[in-house]
């Protein structure tokens, strides 16, 4: 073997080392300091597959390139060898001079070069703001392998990384000097393809755009340029300009030419597809180029809020069949005659689909329950003292409740009902749908249950569905129109729920969060045997917020839109779409239970609203409107039910005229909660009230409450950097995440229980205030002014207040009292609590509604029987 034969070998070898080494550190640099399991979540693994697709197409062509190029080697030799083929050929000149020779050939392989001298000003500046490691390994992918493959990695990793520092302002002179020749390499490769500098010309661009990712980037130039440098460096803004300048006076004569160099009666799309498909490195590169085009799409139609992706969606998808139509000769009389079969045939299909959603949740059905060894329309066998028994239908009764782990108020009515119905019904069986599921296990999640509420429940009959999508429903997702995001989210999440991979549903479905959208939804899957109810703790839309909006008073549902007439107007015309689509949907629910007078009086409007609407007679197709209007105004279709309170331990609590003076309150650090606002009260206590801030009239102030998630995290630091802005955070402690017995311990040392929350739809944390001996200082609306503290036997049970300086003034009232008079408002207050609001009240009015479900669904279910047996 001569020399020349091993060396050729080396550089062969050499070749895919390098390429094995690039995957390697392109790799180590996506999962630096990101948990492996991160890749194969959501759009990184999204883009890790586009990266898969380009390898396997363009790679694909590359090997029959080389396939190409021995056998013409071969045909011209008498004794050909692979080694002699590797030593006399020049791979890469062979495929880069074909690629550049003729205006249809360089039209393609263009558009590849000018995007990766793009693509290397945008490696330096993103890995520098990012901390990318090894920048130049993904131009090295490129270079070896496809710049597809690279540009599809390099999102992956732009999306794993978010940014740590402020982008660099300025391109160094070792950037855009190198990039600016790379350019004008470019524009000389074909006009050299066919001499004896294409080569030299060949190398030089790709040396010129691998030197600046080689120099990484210095921290002196994340905020302006290199000292060194200062002078010739140039804003970003401008390089990026100059290069698509560039990039322009490169593509716009390669298209001309192209257009001029056509065949008679032939279009261009039939000349390019012509051109990809004549040689295997020219579908080499213009794979490469399509993969990149399709790419960069998907990154533009992906990032952004929820709503603007839907509408570049929309958009791309417009624009593609208007490319579609002018390129093809639509006869859009045919299109128009068929739709109807179209539309017969969607109907039909989507009717067959959703039988088959059935047929399928019947045999999930089976396996929950024989995993929870419950016997369904089967024998059980006997034993010494009971002889065999045939088990008939069971009733399974699905809660719909996402966030079942957070800890609240609502968890409360959740695991309340649970346990309610597992007293009186102990063979019925529960599901919880709930996106903590199974991160949190069924054991830790009851044992949370049990620590935080003092609820003991059997996982004998308790089946979680697992909701992985939940962040659809969280309100930091929708960054516009929240409402309607979460609702469409909500229905997307009960797909989820009810027919994918592990979706289930049973003979009842109640939610008891809110989401009134997943009723029409849930009818149109599970037919019309399944009862629906729900729980209410706030109407999503009321009259309140529209009349704040119309008003345009700043709150959490006008950010934005206050100081603006016509996103007011716009704001105005978006609630009044969804109050229809929303009251509409609360009449598929055959029980509704609310927990306060307040959102009683809301749903009940809406409900109004809603049968009077032409989507009710729309939707209600199956049934008159006369009886659902006869079901919506009787006398189960809309009560109240006070959420169940632990008044039973919280009474125990003694001391009634020994408590300290503290304040607390107790409430999830969510943005509607108004926590700021007991911050802001408290400063305008000890400024109008000095004496309160030390000594021995000292008051204190103890915020507990649970931090769901890292919004909430982020919500309690900005508390405690405002507590520390205000100067009364000495006075001030953050209770988080605390286990039950701590938050009782601390109930029965203080004196005031403060909730700030406006239009609070009940307050169960108001309640616990009172049945644990404090005396409640709460915002003067909704339930704590209507239902909760209200005066007992003509004894007044607690404060009203609305802004800080009249919460101040409240809590300085509360620890002015004379102590016979402070001691008769506890007890009064507790008294109320524990008459009104006790467990044993919400099982009572729970388990009658609940008993209406069940009923509903297995006198449908006999029907269904009766009805197939005939």
């Amino acid at each position: 073997m001569s020399p020349d034969v091993v060396l050729a070998y080396i550089v062969f070898g050499g070749y895919f080392a390098l390429i094995f080494l690039s995957f390697f550190l392109v790799f180590k640099s996506v999962l630096h300091s990101v948990p492996a399991s991160r890749l194969l979540e959501g759009r990184p693994f999204f883009f890790l597959r586009t990266a898969v697709g380009a390898l396997l197409c363009t790679w694909y062509f590359m090997l029959k390139f080389m396939a190409w190029s021995y056998d013409r080697f071969a045909y011209l030799q008498d004794h050909p060898t692979v080694g002699q083929w590797l030593a006399d050929t020049a791979l890469f000149e062979q495929a880069w001079r074909i690629v550049c020779t003729g205006a249809s050939n360089w039209w393609w392989s263009s558009f590849i070069c000018t995007w990766t001298v793009i693509y290397t000003a945008i490696i330096w500046r993103e890995c520098g703001r990012r901390d990318i490691l090894y920048p130049w390994a993904y131009m090295l992918l490129g270079m070896l392998v496809a710049i597809s493959v690279s540009t599809s990695f390099f999102i992956t990793s732009v999306l794993l990384h978010p940014p740590r520092s402020d982008s660099p302002k300025r391109a160094p002179p070792r950037l855009w000097i190198c990039l600016t020749y790379a350019m004008l390499t470019v524009y000389l490769l074909p006009r050299w393809v066919n001499t004896d500098g294409f080569l030299g010309n060949l190398l030089a661009m790709h040396g010129l755009l691998g030197v600046p990712l080689l120099l990484p980037l210095k921290r002196t130039a994340i905020n302006g340029a290199e000292p060194a440098e200062s002078s010739l460096s140039i804003p970003f803004p401008a390089l990026y300009a100059l290069l698509v300048a560039a990039a322009a006076a490169i593509h716009l004569p390669a298209t001309t030419r192209l257009v001029k160099s056509l065949p008679l009666h032939r279009h261009l799309p039939t000349q390019l597809l012509r051109t990809m498909l004549a040689h295997p490195a020219q579908t080499s590169i213009s794979m490469d180029v399509l993969w990149v085009f399709a790419t960069l799409l998907l990154w533009f139609v992906t990032s952004g809020s929820t709503v603007s992706i839907v509408m570049k969606v929309l958009a791309v998808a417009a624009a593609g069949l208007a490319l579609a139509s002018t390129q093809a000769n639509i006869n859009w009389a045919l299109v128009g005659s068929i739709m109807p079969i179209v539309i017969l045939l969607s109907v039909g299909l989507a009717y067959m689909s959703i039988q088959r959603i059935r047929t399928r949740n019947a045999e999930r059905r089976k396996v929950v329950l024989d995993g929870l060894g419950i016997i369904e329309d089967g024998i059980i066998p006997g034993t010494k003292d009971k002889p065999p028994s045939k088990s008939g239908k069971k009733v399974v009764v699905g809660f719909w409740h996402p966030y079942c782990n957070a800890g609240g108020g609502g968890e409360r009515v959740l695991w309340s009902a649970i346990r309610a119905l597992q007293k009186g019904h102990p063979d019925a069986v529960c599901l919880v749908y709930s996106g903590d599921y199974p991160a949190a296990s069924k054991d830790e999640i009851l044992a949370k249950v049990q620590d935080r509420f003092s609820i003991n429940l059997s996982p004998n009959t308790l089946h979680f569905v697992p909701l992985p999508s939940r962040h659809l429903i969280s309100d930091n997702y929708w960054r516009h129109f929240t409402l309607l995001g979460q609702s469409l989210g909500s229905v997307v999440l009960a797909w989820e729920g009810l027919c994918g991979k592990d979706g289930l549903w049973g003979d009842v479905f109640l939610d008891s969060m809110g989401y009134a959208f997943t009723f029409p939804f849930v009818r149109l899957i599970a037919g019309s045997q399944i009862a629906i109810g729900a729980y209410i703790h706030y109407p999503t839309v009321s009259a309140d917020m529209v009349k704040r909006v119309r008003e345009r008073v700043e709150g959490v549902e006008n950010a934005g839109a206050s100081k603006s007439w016509l996103r007011t107007q716009v704001k105005l015309l978006y609630y009044a779409i969804f109050t229809s689509l929303y009251s509409t949907s609360l009449l598929f629910s055959e029980q509704t239970m609310t927990n306060s007078s307040w959102t009683q009086a809301h749903i009940k409007s809406l409900l109004t609203k809603g049968r009077a609407s032409w989507l009710a007679s729309l939707f209600l197709l199956n049934e008159p409107v006369k009886e659902a209007q006869a079901k919506t105004q009787g006398s189960g279709a809309c009560e109240v039910v006070y959420p169940p309170c632990d008044t039973e331990e919280l009474v125990k609590l003694g001391r009634l005229d020994r408590r300290e003076r503290k304040v607390v309150s107790l409430a999830q650090f969510r943005p509607e909660k108004d926590h700021a606002k007991q911050l802001h009260a408290f400063a305008k206590l000890y400024e109008e009230h000095p004496e309160h801030r030390t000594g021995e009239t000292k008051i204190t102030l103890t915020m507990m409450g649970g931090a769901r998630n890292a919004a909430d995290q982020a919500r309690l630091e900005g508390l405690k950097a405002l507590a520390y802005e205000l100067g009364i955070e000495q006075n001030v402690e953050f209770l988080v995440n605390a286990p039950y017995a701590e938050i009782v311990r601390r109930l029965g040392e203080a004196s005031v229980g403060l909730n700030t929350m406006q239009d609070e739809h009940f307050g169960i944390n108001v309640v616990e205030f009172m049945a644990a001996g404090l005396i409640p200082v709460v915002h003067a609306s909704a339930g704590p002014l209507m239902d909760i503290v209200v005066p007992y036997k003509g004894q007044r049970t607690g404060f009203h207040a609305s802004g800080p300086r009249s919460f101040a003034e409240a809590i300085h009232q509360a620890f002015s009292l004379p102590p016979a008079e402070a001691k008769r408002t506890r007890e009064a207050a507790r008294k109320a609590a524990v008459e009104r609001f006790s467990q044993k009240e919400f099982e009572r009015g729970f388990g009658r509604h609940c008993d209406v479900l069940r009923a509903l669904a297995v006198e449908r279910r006999m029907k269904e029987e009766e009805a197939g047996r005939e």
